[in-house]
């Protein structure tokens, strides 16, 4: 009966109890939309919040997602204090994955940040440095445990890297004092705006540093001990030197003495010599192959990061730089959410027509003229491209770093074009050839980002904002910019605008459209 009772109330406790991990994934959800409409210092703190939160649901893979993602903003940012705040994060999220070297690098180096930028985040300072106390401890080296114990000590009672290890006597102090505070700590009444967990919680950290002061005291004295016998060890060594130099020179006085008395010792004097000598030319060709070796080294290294560069910049030309890295650390890119991207498309009108005229490598080369003018005019603006479509061209703003749609440089590249097409056009009437006239149309609005394709990389945006654009580019004329309302919305204070009605466009409805006077 009382196992049975006992499965019913696990039962009980099964449908009737809430999970916490059920509660908490609506916040997880909530804080990833607090990420992705924050900006600036907000943004990494909120990224640093929702590592935390992550993490404590458990899933340490998403978690270091975030705080790396944290880490490369707040770098970007300079934002040193945050950047160390990542980097601690990243720390404990590897010491929970048992690895213990990239946990190690990553809690020094987050107090290299705090160090270099003269931060004086002690709580972070010490936590970092308790960490790799304890990591040192578990794995038996000792003597880098008992280092960063005395440093723990030292900035606990107001030191810095800057300053030298306490004495036994300062340390004997500091004992004293922190005694005094545990004992009016434990006598004070807990305050009412602080819980029991965080009063016990108080009481256990100046417990627990006047244990470490202690344990350093007493590893101090083990250390003198340390001390004497590796003196006395060097002092004997020392001595058999000496001993031994003295035992070499009462050799070589003999030896010389029957050099003096044997004719055969000048025999064995000029084979020691021509012995000698060819070892100095053994040495002599030696250093001139290892010299030439290190030539041909140095040549093929230079080649090497040639190459390399070759290589990166041809990576860089498929794709956006902070893509790039991505794919290169991960091996992989996650898809992105951007709530404000502009988007470009222009398309040659009567492009079939200009076909029919030109030889196929003609209409190539010609088209290769235009969309390389496009693609250095975009550049000069900050603007990505993102593909070419036939004889269609798609760029977009705003990406990737999400800073925003960067309307007004977009549209003032789309008047850059028209202006190069219309001066290209007048070259080619005067050699009677086929004019290229473009329609170009903006739209601006949320899309979806990210890299397909598994050997031929394609980074590509997605959204109803990419469809309105290609509409809008649809909807307009030969020669002219055509943009939306909510384009004209930000740049009527900029550029002249002339208004065009309500006009409809295929499966989009009716929608306001502007021309953009050139």
């Amino acid at each position: 009966m009382k196992a049975i009772a006992c499965f019913v109330f696990f039962l009980f406790s099964l449908f009737l109890i809430p999970s916490p991990l059920a509660a908490q994934t609506p916040d997880l959800k909530a804080l990833e939309r607090d990420v992705i409409a924050s900006s600036g210092q907000e943004r990494v703190q909120k990224l640093i919040n929702i590592t935390d939160a992550t993490l404590a649901a458990g899933d340490a893979k998403a978690a270091l997602a975030w705080a790396e993602e944290a880490e490369g903003f707040a770098k970007r940012l300079n934002l040193p204090e945050w950047h160390a705040i990542a980097l601690n994060r990243e720390a404990k999220i590897y010491v929970i994955q048992n690895k213990s070297r990239r946990a190690g690098n990553a809690f020094t180096q987050s107090n290299e940040v705090l160090r270099s930028a003269g931060i004086p985040n002690k709580n972070l300072l010490l936590d970092n440095l308790n960490n790799l106390q304890k990591m040192a401890a578990s794995s038996g080296r000792d003597a880098d445990a008992n280092k960063l114990a005395e440093q723990i000590v030292q900035i606990g009672s107001g030191g810095t890297f800057a300053e030298g290890p306490l004495t036994r006597s300062e340390m004997r102090e500091e004992i004293s004092s922190l005694r005094n505070e545990i004992t009016a700590y434990n006598d004070r009444r807990r305050p009412k705006n602080i819980s029991d967990a965080d009063w016990k919680t108080q009481s256990t950290e100046l417990q627990e540093k006047l244990a470490a002061q202690e344990e350093t005291i007493k590893k101090m004295s083990e250390e003198q001990v340390k001390s004497e016998l590796l003196l006395m060890q060097q002092q004997r060594l020392v001595d058999s030197f000496s001993y031994q130099a003295n035992l070499d020179s009462l050799a070589i006085n003999n030896w010389n003495l029957e050099l003096q008395r044997s004719e055969s010792a000048r025999r064995l004097n000029w084979a020691i010599i021509g012995i000698l000598l060819l070892l100095a030319g053994g040495a002599s060709f030696s250093y001139i192959r290892a010299r030439t070796n290190a030539l041909v080294l140095k040549e093929k290294n230079k080649i090497i990061r040639v190459e390399q560069e070759r290589s990166e910049n041809l990576l860089l030309n498929i794709l956006p730089g902070l893509v790039a890295e991505e794919l290169k650390k991960k091996g992989h890119t996650d898809a992105r959410y951007f709530e404000d991207v502009s988007v470009l498309f222009a398309d040659f009108v009567g492009f079939s027509q200009i076909a029919e005229k030109l030889s196929p490598q003609q209409l190539v080369t010609e088209l290769d003229t235009c969309f390389r003018a496009f693609d250095e005019i975009i550049a000069r603006h900050g603007i990505e491209k993102i593909k070419t479509i036939g004889d269609a061209y798609m760029c977009a703003g705003g990406l990737p770093n999400g800073g925003g749609s960067q309307l007004r440089s977009m549209v003032q590249a789309a008047l850059e074009m028209q202006r190069w097409l219309a001066d290209w056009n007048r070259d080619r009437e005067a050699q009677k050839m086929p004019r290229y006239d473009a329609r170009i149309g903006i739209h601006r609005g949320p899309v979806v980002a990210g890299v397909v394709g598994s050997k031929k990389f394609a980074f590509d945006i997605w959204g109803d904002t990419v469809n309105i654009a290609s509409r809008i580019e649809s909807a307009g004329e030969s020669g002219k910019i055509n943009v939306s309302g909510e384009v004209f919305k930000d740049i009527q204070k900029y550029f002249p605008c002339a208004y065009r009605g309500k006009i409809a466009a295929k499966n989009k409805g009716e929608i306001d459209m502007y021309f953009v006077e050139n």
